[in-house]
């Protein structure tokens, strides 16, 4: 039986001026329409508005947004660090170096940085047109070291500190794939050229503002879009539209990198970088067509256009401080009507999480809470330990490999957030804001150089402990879970072991899926991707597990009665929901612990969504719709049925034969 998703909001948009043509728009007759009002939901028939329906029912959406009724309200950690950042701009005589001390003089000085009418800093314009100066491509690449060095910008090759993917985390340099210059979206071009035109014209503004005629300028511009349009031709779209990029991840030798790089001496550029060329024994690369493409533009013929791609480099990281100084950039500024204080705000927490996030774990989280979360995640690992042992259809040295990953994860929580050594930071410094945020920047990038050649750190923070977030690393196997996510409904002590298991257990064990999912699974124990530590039946097996699941989603479920989730694209975060829900009900044994911990699943799921924007996800995100996240999981959990009493002809009822198991 196909189900139709009925509990979507349709928000339509009347287009409503036609004109400059002379035609003569006959008005229709008015139409009566009748609005069908849904009854009460039942959770036999739909689940997820059986729990969502009254918060869903009384949602609004603020103006330009699409999504509403959200479980979970982002603004309380941004506001709590907000708070923070108040209660030490208030404060004085902190220690130079100290996340306080940061804090409090970026917000001084961006307070008093008049970026709407002053200049442009005079170290950018004269960087502007030393650039505009260089004559030969050695210059250039030294002029690249230079940039990526001092500015974080330039580095045409998109080289970057990064992930090896096959030895464990390491941390190497990679070539990264380019996905977009500027506003030229790969993806967009794959419609339209239209953001060509803009580069052109931006391109040409920048070097008329550097004395260049129009025409010059213009003939840059043109050449800078077919450059942009060869690189887009030779890139792997397939790895631009992949949920699991690091499939496409290889290694390279140095040799082989030379032999990629002909233009280029990497040897030389890794020393103007700063770095010693003998600590980078491999380098990374996903796209290696494109990577071949790029060097075979890098010529003398082309060198015009690199001297504007750094320029606009520089422009894209500092355009703040630049486009109010250049009278040619004026159609690219922006009045931005927030006020001062909310804007420096913004700045701050935006920009200098490495320094708030100390304070906002220090404030909001406690042992009591990281012992609550470590509990319930053993728990799961738990639940999944007898979930892999009873797995029929697995050999039993796939089962020994699997078992042996699961007690390799790690957690990271908040706990294993420390402050910096103020010693390591006193030479952020600046009189004004622009050198403030220039030493801020140049101090993180030699950070990132340092790590290069170093092994993964498992108990890193992957990211700011104040984003509302958890994910999991296949190279590193191990799950960050935010602070943030320690609010109600995820989790809270307020709230009860199962309704807490609901929430944030069902996020964690959906991250722990992740390990076995379609896409990481192929990460053996120690984080190394390896598809071949899977024995070929059991990978066998597994792939026709896949055919089955991704039918599953295609064939019952979708939107409207014609949009249908797309299987294959969804299939590693519905395999990591299932996995996590299998897991998650097996440690609930009553109907009342049950009852909790399916209504909280259902909860933390809760949004109101538009058509357009529903639409859009299907097309583009590998997850599924939150109301099929939640219908198609528990339809195919025996234990829902027996704790709803779901029978044929429910609209939560899937028969017996067409339900599907990550692990049963």
């Amino acid at each position: 039986m196909r189900k139709k998703i009925g509990m979507i909001l349709c928000v339509s948009m009347v287009l409503g001026m036609l004109g400059g043509c002379g035609m003569t728009v006959e008005t229709p007759e008015e139409q009566e329409s009748e609005v069908t009002e849904l009854p009460p939901a039942r959770a036999q028939d739909d689940f997820f508005r059986f729990v969502n329906e009254d918060l869903i029912a009384e949602a609004q959406f603020d103006y330009g947004e699409a999504v509403a009724a959200g479980s979970f309200d982002s603004k309380i950690p941004e506001t709590q660090v907000k708070d923070i950042i108040r209660d030490v701009v208030s404060g004085s005589g902190y220690e130079q170096g100290t996340e306080e001390y940061i804090i409090k003089k970026a917000y001084d000085l961006y307070g008093a940085y008049d970026f709407e009418s002053g200049e442009v800093p005079a170290e950018l314009d004269n960087l502007f047109h030393e650039i505009d100066k260089i004559s030969s491509l050695d210059e250039l690449l030294k002029m690249d070291a230079k940039l990526y060095r001092e500015y974080s910008a330039g580095n045409i090759f998109h080289m970057d500190v990064g992930v090896d993917y096959l030895a464990a985390g390491d941390t190497i340099f990679v070539f990264n794939q380019y996905t977009a210059f500027m506003d030229a979206d790969f993806k967009t071009l794959e419609e339209t050229y239209g953001p060509l035109n803009s580069l052109k014209q931006l391109s040409s503004l920048f070097l008329q503002e550097m004395g260049h005629d129009e025409s010059e300028a213009d003939e840059v511009g043109t050449k800078f879009g077919y450059i942009v349009m060869d690189l887009y031709n030779a890139s792997d779209m397939d790895i631009v539209n992949c949920a699991m990029p690091m499939e496409y991840f290889k290694q390279l030798t140095p040799a082989e990198a030379k032999a990629i790089l002909t233009n280029v001496d990497l040897d030389n550029y890794l020393k103007d970088l700063g770095i010693n060329p003998t600590v980078c024994d491999r380098f990374g690369v996903y796209d290696l067509g494109q990577l071949e493409a790029l060097n075979a533009l890098f010529t003398e013929e082309n060198l015009d256009v690199f001297k504007c791609w750094e320029m606009l480099s520089v422009y894209s990281q500092y355009r703040r401080f630049i486009v109010n100084g250049y009278d040619k950039l004026e159609d690219y500024r922006n009045i931005d009507y927030r006020s001062d204080e909310d804007l420096v705000l913004d700045e701050i927490y935006n920009g200098y999480s490495e320094q708030t996030d100390p304070l906002y774990v220090e404030k909001i989280y406690s042992q009591e809470m990281d012992d609550a979360l470590i509990a319930m995640c053993d728990d799961i690992k738990d639940g999944y330990r007898e979930l892999i042992s009873q797995a029929t259809w697995l050999s039993e040295a796939t089962r020994k490999g699997l078992l042996t990953k699961l007690d390799n994860i790690v957690y990271v929580t908040g706990a294993d957030l420390e402050r910096t050594d103020p010693s390591e930071c006193r030479d952020i410094t600046g009189n004004d804001y622009f050198e403030f945020y220039l030493s801020y920047t140049r101090h993180n990038t030699k950070n990132s150089f340092d790590q290069v050649g170093t092994p993964g750190d498992r108990k890193g923070i992957q990211m700011p402990m104040q984003m509302f977030n958890a994910c999991y690393d296949p190279s590193l196997n191990n799950i960050t879970i935010t602070v943030a996510m320690m609010n109600k409904p995820f989790f809270s002590l307020d709230q009860d072991y199962y309704t807490n298991l609901g929430g944030l257990g069902a996020v964690i064990a959906h991250e722990i899926g992740h390990a076995f999912d379609s896409n990481c699974i192929v990460f053996n124990e120690n984080g190394i991707y390896d598809p071949s530590w899977i024995t070929s039946a059991d990978m066998d097996a597994l792939i026709a597990r896949n055919e089955t699941a991704k039918a599953y989603f295609e064939n019952n479920f979708t939107l409207f009665g014609v949009y249908h989730v797309d299987g294959e694209q969804t299939l590693g975060e519905n395999y990591a929901d299932l996995g996590g829900m299998e897991c998650v009900t097996s440690l609930a044994h009553t109907q009342a612990d049950r009852e909790a911990l399916f209504t909280n699943y259902a909860r933390i799921w809760c949004e109101k969504i538009t058509d357009s924007a529903l639409i859009d996800q299907l097309e583009y995100d590998v997850h599924s719709p939150s109301f099929i996240r939640v219908n198609a999981i528990l339809s195919t959990i025996d234990v829902f049925y027996e704790t709803y009493d779901v029978k044929e002809g429910d609209g939560m009822y899937i028969a017996p034969e067409d339900r599907i198991s990550r692990w049963y």
